[in-house]
């Protein structure tokens, strides 16, 4: 809207006002004058018309680790559009929350300013199973462990035995093995 004088004398000098609505801006007056507020001396009947336009966001996404996954919706959005954000796990990652504390991995946002959302996501736990004790030999060492965290397993007999293999083949005693997924170990003995 505009607030001023509807009518001043000849010669009068007048102050206009464009206001804008909550999400739009000012650009210009009808001709061409960005002044605002902005002041005229009348000489004669005049007309302003205040242009506005709706203003427009930036919608930034990011990821608090950028080997977990991938995030989309960053873009430039009209003030009251909405904006389709997504947060995309990598294998061996899960999503947790945005930096709002919403848990959707995909969600509608209403733009009404500049904003960042940050994904958080979480490396996967698996299982590592296997013989753990039996009446031939234990295994010791992690029975779960994060995604591509390093985990060394012990094939110990009992007496009387001996650690012959892995039953993967592997003759390694103790043993690493990077973790991608649930496994199952298995110490064999004689």
């Amino acid at each position: 809207y505009i607030s001023g004088a509807s009518s001043a004398a000849y010669l009068d000098q007048v102050t206009l006002t464009a206001t804008p609505n909550y999400g739009y801006h000012f650009t210009q007056w009808s001709d061409g004058n960005a002044e605002n507020p902005r002041s005229i001396v009348i000489t004669q009947d005049t007309s302003f018309t205040a242009e506005f336009a709706i203003n427009q966001y930036h919608l930034s996404t990011s990821i608090s680790n950028p080997e977990a996954g991938i995030v989309n919706g960053t873009g430039i959005y009209s003030h009251g559009a909405y904006a389709e954000l997504s947060a995309i796990p990598n294998y061996g990652y899960h999503f947790l929350c945005w930096s709002d504390g919403n848990t959707d991995n995909q969600r509608r946002v209403l733009v009404t300013e500049d904003k960042i959302y940050t994904a958080y996501f979480a490396k996967n736990t698996y299982s590592i199973a296997g013989n753990y004790n039996t009446e031939q030999g234990y295994i010791s060492g992690a029975s779960s462990a994060a995604y591509l965290d390093l985990v060394t397993l012990i094939a110990t007999p009992n007496y009387g035995y001996h650690f012959t293999q892995w039953s993967d083949g592997n003759t390694e005693n103790p043993r690493s093995i990077v973790i991608t997924q649930d496994t199952t170990f298995t110490a064999e003995f004689a």
